[in-house]
């Protein structure tokens, strides 16, 4: 998986290289970005009908009512916030993962050695 698409709150966004080991790196550069973009489109696209159709109900002015416009403001916020929370669990659980891979490979490696004497 990609890194954060969202910065943790409060923090500079980090890049994709400090959150990767070089060899991931290597393999995803291209296809980490295009499934960064893919997935950013796909959120502001979810969060664009998402918040029209439960805000805006009127489409005989030609601007937002300053109901209309707080309303998207704080589903817009909401859809971001939200989105941020999925991607830092996301990116715990696989954090947890690698490690639990490399404990195993170690695991493995170590058995390997035994009996070979």
């Amino acid at each position: 998986p990609p890194a954060h698409i969202f910065p943790a709150r409060g923090q500079p966004p980090k890049p994709a290289s400090a959150t990767m080991d070089p060899s991931m790196l290597q393999q995803s550069g291209v296809q980490g970005v295009k499934y960064n973009m893919l997935a950013m489109t796909k959120l502001f696209d979810s969060m664009s009908k998402s918040c029209f159709s439960k805000c805006i109900s009127r489409f005989n002015q030609p601007d937002l009512a300053v109901g209309e416009a707080t309303c998207v403001d704080r589903c817009t916020l909401k859809f971001i916030q939200t989105a941020q929370l999925v991607t830092e669990e996301m990116q715990k659980a696989h954090e947890t993962e690698i490690k639990q891979q490399q404990a195993l490979q170690q695991m493995n490696q170590g058995f390997g050695g035994m009996g070979r004497q």
